[in-house]
Formats: structure tokens, sequence, C-alpha cells
């Protein structure tokens, strides 16, 4: 019998074990909590402005500001669920001081990031609804001018240290599990193919 697919197999199996492997070492060396995990503290450092972890109940609404009055001509911001799970979601709403609106953003993901151009200096507020059935644990962070922030481009920085190299354990454990249906679908022709001599 043919070992092609054995073979692959094996090897998706590997590729998944090594991505499982890279990705918990990563995680495990922020010394996170077993209940739950803040991105700030695995990409300690990459955000000017952390805020703290606020319950907000099924309907009411938490107020986060940021502070765009001098120097600031974009922020990169983002929200995180700390305590996620599914049905959970947030409505995001923006606002100046005179209450005008900004924009809306919905998610029902644990984090959602987005950048936003600051058309005058002003201090922001974001008010997160609890659109969901439960109450849930929020943190909200910013960056002011991603653009230019060494950041975002300082290979040495946290993105590059943590989150490409998750990324790259994501795209190996596709890879992987790609393999192993291929090598389980060789495994099958196979077989069929020795068992049809025999017939």
């Amino acid at each position: 019998m043919q070992k092609r697919g054995i073979y692959v197999f094996f090897g998706g199996v590997s590729l998944v074990v090594i991505s499982f492997a890279v990705a918990m070492s990563l995680v495990s060396s922020t010394g996170f909590p077993d209940s739950e995990f803040a991105l700030s503290d695995m990409m300690e450092g990459m955000f000017d402005d952390v805020s703290d972890r606020v319950q907000i109940e099924p309907g009411e609404t938490g107020i986060f500001s940021f502070d765009a009055s001098s120097g600031v001509d974009s922020v990169f911001w983002g929200i995180q669920i700390m305590d996620f799970q599914a049905g959970d979601s947030v409505s995001i709403s923006i606002s100046n001081i005179y209450g005008d609106d900004i924009g809306t953003f919905e998610s029902d993901q644990p984090a959602l990031f987005e950048t936003m151009k600051i058309e005058q200096a002003d201090i922001y507020s974001f008010h997160v609804k609890n659109t969901g059935a439960r109450p849930i644990n929020t943190m909200m962070m910013f960056t002011k001018n991603p653009e230019t922030s060494e950041k975002f481009s300082d290979p040495n920085s946290p993105l590059v240290k943590t989150l490409v190299p998750l990324a790259v354990s994501g795209i190996l454990m596709m890879v992987g599990i790609i393999a192993i249906i291929i090598g389980v679908i060789i495994i099958i022709i196979d077989y069929r193919k020795k068992s049809s001599r025999f017939t």
C-alpha cells in the first residue's frame, strides 16, 4: 500500500502541533490569568492609553474617553470583551465634547480595532452599549498618530514580537489542517485502489 497519504497526514499533524506550541508559548509567557487576558498585557507598550476594566450590564452603557485636544491627527482605538462568550455583543457610539455623532460601530467578536481621523482637537467619548444578554467586562485601548508611531514600524515593537508570530502560527495551523484532510483523502483513495485489485 502506498504511504504518501500517511506522510501527508502526519506532516499536517506536525504543523498543527508546532503552531499550537508556538501560540501557547506566546500566551503563557505573558502570564495571563486562567479565566481572561488583556490584549494590552499581551502587547505591553503598544498603547498610549489603556482604560480600567469596566463591567457593563445588559442594555447598559459604559463611557470611555480619549483626549485628542493636542497634537493628535488620528487615533488607533480598540475595545476588548475580557470574558467573551458566544452571544456577547456591543455597540460603540463616538461623540465629541459637544455631543456631535462621529460614528457607530457594532461588534460580536472578542475585540474590535479601528483607526479614526481627528478632524478637530477635542475630547472624544466612546459610549459602549452591551447589546448582549449577560454582563460583560470591557476595556478600551488607544494609540495616538499610528501612521507615524514607532510602535507600529519598529521591528522590536510588541506588535511585531507578538502578533506576527501568532499570525504565522495561525497560518501554519490552517495549512496543517488542510494537509490532514488531503492526507485522509489520499489514504482513502489508495485503499480503494488496493481493494479494487482483489475484486
